[in-house]
């Protein structure tokens, strides 16, 4: 499997890349997430626990977001 470029957390601009919606909805969607996972910290989030939130292909993912990293 292809390694994540740029480190392995997702951000709201990767988001807004995979769903096409705003940043600002991008934001609000990874605050989501973070929440329902129950993670503490502001803005760790990994694209493994997304891709896992939203039984997303993992590997489709990470090459997607690599081309804009």
């Amino acid at each position: 499997m292809e390694e994540v470029k740029g480190g392995v957390l997702i951000t709201p601009k990767d988001i807004q890349l995979i769903t096409g919606c705003t940043l600002n909805s991008a934001q609000k969607e990874h605050k989501a997430v973070r929440d329902a996972l129950g993670k503490k910290s502001t803005k760790r989030l990994t694209v493994v626990e997304y891709c896992k939130y939203y039984e997303f292909n993992l590997e489709e993912i990470v090459a997607y977001i690599n081309k804009y990293r």
